[in-house]
C-alpha cells in the first residue's frame, strides 16, 4: 500500500521534465523503501491533534511559503540554529523544516517554477509574428524607354479575437497548476520524512534492545564460568554460553547496521549530509485511534494536495482549449506598399502609396487537430479528477482500518508485558544463577520473551507505516507529534 501511494498521480507539468521525473522516481524509493524494514519501539510521549482536524491554524513547518526558504536558518527546538554538520540530535519539526528547505526533490520542483514564468513571458508579446518587409526590383521590358520600377510591402499579421488575453490567462493556469504540483510534491516529502523519522527511532530501539541482549548473555555467561569453577556444572555449558554471546553480538552488528540505514535514509529524503545523517530526537508516540472516517473524507476533500492539483489540471485544459478555439479565427494581415514605377517614354515615374490587406480563408485547417487535442486533454483531467474524488473514500477507508488494526495490535499487548521485559529477563538469569533452571531452559524462556518484545514491536512498526498511509491521503498531520526524550525500549 505504501508504494503505491508514493508513486500515484505523478504530475503532469513534472513530468515534462526529465530531471525532475528522477528526482521523483528516488523519492518514491527512498520513500517507500523502508516501508518494510525496521520495526519498531514503545514510548509514552504526548500528542496534540492536527490542526486542519480542530480548526487551529497549521504548524510553523507547513505554514512556510514553498518559495522563501533558500538563506533562512534551520532552526532546532531549543531556538538555536541547526548545523547538519555536527550530526547532532534533532526533533522532528527541525528536520521538517530542514527538508522543506534542502530536499533535493523539492529543489527540483521548485525550478519548474520557471517554466510557467516562460510561459507567461511568451504569452505577453503583443502580436503573434513579427512585421514582414518585404522589396521588389525590377526593369519594364518592352517599353520605348527604360524604367526602373521599385516596390515596397511592410504587412503585419494581426490577432483580433482575444487570443493574447486567453494566452495569458493560459500561463496563468499553468502557474497555479505548478504551484500546486509542487505543494504535492511538498507533502510527499512531509510524510516520507515523519514515516522515517519513526522507523529510525524504532531502529534506535531495537539497537538498544540488541545492546541488552549482549549484556545479558555476558552476565549469563559470567554465571557459567563461576559454575565452571566451582565444579557446578559441565564444561560444555561454556561452549554455549559463549556461543549465545556471538550470536546476540551477530544481532548487534545487524540492528546497528538497520539504524544507520535509516539515517542514512533521512538525510536522503531531507537533504542532510550523508557524511552526518541525522540522529532522531525522543522516542517514538503510541498508537492512538485516528479520527472517524468521515471527518477524514471531508479534510481530504478540502485539503488533500493531490486533489488540488487535479483541479488546477482541468482548469489549466479548459484554458488551452478555450485559447485552441480562439486561435483557429482568421488572423488578418494589414500593412502598407510603396510602388515607385519607372516612366515610359516622356514620362517620369510614378509614385504610388497603398494600404493592404490580406485575410486567410479558413477552408482546410481551420485548428481541427490542436482543438481536437486540448479537448481531449479536458476530458482526461476532467475523468482524472472525478476518479480521483470517487476512490479518495475507499482510499481513506481502507488506510483507516489499517491503523485501527495496527493500534489494536499494538494495544494488545498492554501495558504489562513491554515494560517487564527488563524484569523478566532478571527473573530468568536469577533461576539460572541459583539452579533452577540450566541454560537450554533459560535460553528458550528468553527466546520466548524476545520473540514476544519483536511481535509487539512488529506490530508498532505496522502502525507507523499504516500513519503515514493514512496522512498521504487525507492530506493533512492527524496529530502534530511532541517526541519526548527519555523512555526506555
Amino acid at each position: 500500500m505504501p508504494s503505491l501511494l508514493c508513486l500515484r498521480a505523478l504530475p503532469s507539468t513534472i513530468q515534462r521534465s526529465n530531471s525532475l521525473l528522477v528526482a521523483v522516481a528516488t523519492l518514491a524509493s527512498i520513500g517507500c523503501a523502508g516501508a518494510s524494514a525496521a520495526p519498531p519501539s514503545t514510548a509514552t510521549p504526548s500528542q496534540a491533534p492536527s490542526a486542519e482536524l480542530t480548526g487551529e491554524a497549521p504548524p510553523p513547518h507547513l505554514r512556510a511559503a514553498a518559495g522563501d526558504h533558500q538563506g533562512q536558518p534551520h532552526v532546532g527546538a531549543s531556538g538555536s540554529p541547526i548545523d547538519p554538520h555536527a550530526s547532532a540530535e534533532v526533533t522532528l519539526e527541525a528536520l521538517l523544516a530542514y527538508a522543506d528547505r534542502r530536499s533535493p526533490v523539492l529543489s527540483v520542483a521548485r525550478s519548474t517554477r520557471s517554466r510557467a514564468e516562460a510561459e507567461r513571458l511568451a504569452a505577453r508579446v503583443l502580436a503573434p509574428a513579427n512585421p514582414e518587409l518585404s522589396v521588389a526590383l525590377g526593369a519594364r521590358l518592352r517599353s520605348p524607354a527604360s524604367g526602373l520600377d521599385v516596390e515596397l510591402g511592410l504587412m503585419q499579421t494581426l490577432q483580433i479575437a482575444g487570443e493574447r488575453g486567453l494566452r495569458m490567462t493560459a500561463a496563468d493556469r499553468l502557474k497555479a497548476l505548478t504551484d500546486a504540483e509542487i505543494e504535492q510534491l511538498r507533502w510527499a516529502v512531509h510524510c516520507d520524512v515523519h514515516a522515517a523519522f519513526h522507523r529510525a527511532l524504532v531502529d534506535q530501539d531495537r539497537a538498544r534492545l540488541a545492546e541488552r541482549m549482549v549484556e545479558f548473555q555476558r552476565e549469563v555467561l559470567g554465571i557459567v564460568q563461576r559454575q565452571i569453577a566451582a565444579g557446578e556444572t559441565a564444561p560444555l555449558t561454556l561452549r554455549l554460553a559463549q556461543a549465545e554471546v556471538a550470536q546476540a553480538e551477530q544481532v548487534l552488528v545487524g540492528a546497528e547496521q538497520a539504524l544507520r540505514a535509516s539515517r542514512l535514509r533521512l538525510a536522503l529524503l531531507s537533504g542532510w549530509p550523508v557524511q552526518t545523517p541525522p540522529r532522531p530526537s525522543g522516542t517514538v508516540d503510541p498508537p492512538r485511534e485516528p479520527p472517524p472516517l468521515e471527518r477524514l473524507v471531508t479534510v481530504a476533500r478540502q485539503r488533500l494536495p493531490s486533489l488540488r492539483v487535479g483541479v488546477a489540471r482541468v482548469r489549466e485544459a479548459q484554458a488551452r482549449r478555450a485559447l485552441a478555439d480562439r486561435e483557429a479565427f482568421p488572423q488578418p494581415s494589414v500593412g502598407v506598399q510603396y510602388r515607385r514605377e519607372g516612366g515610359g517614354a516622356g514620362e517620369g515615374p510614378r509614385d504610388v502609396l497603398l494600404g493592404a490587406l490580406s485575410l486567410p480563408l479558413p477552408s482546410w485547417n481551420t485548428g481541427q487537430g490542436a482543438r481536437a487535442r486540448a479537448r481531449a486533454e479536458v476530458m482526461i483531467a476532467s475523468r482524472e479528477l472525478d476518479a480521483a474524488e470517487r476512490l479518495l473514500a475507499g482510499q481513506i477507508a481502507e488506510a483507516h482500518s489499517e491503523v485501527v488494526a495496527a493500534a489494536a495490535r499494538t494495544r494488545a499487548y498492554g501495558d504489562e508485558i513491554l515494560p517487564r521485559f527488563e524484569e523478566n529477563l532478571t527473573l530468568l538469569r536469577r533461576s539460572f544463577e541459583l539452579g533452577e533452571i540450566d541454560l537450554l531452559a533459560l535460553s528458550t524462556g528468553r527466546e520466548r520473551f524476545l520473540r514476544i518484545q519483536s511481535d509487539a514491536l512488529l506490530a508498532q512498526q505496522d502502525y507507523f507505516v499504516a500513519l503515514a498511509s493514512l496522512e498521504r491521503v487525507v492530506g493533512v498531520d492527524l496529530w502534530h507529534d511532541h517526541h519526548e526524550l527519555g523512555g526506555a525500549p
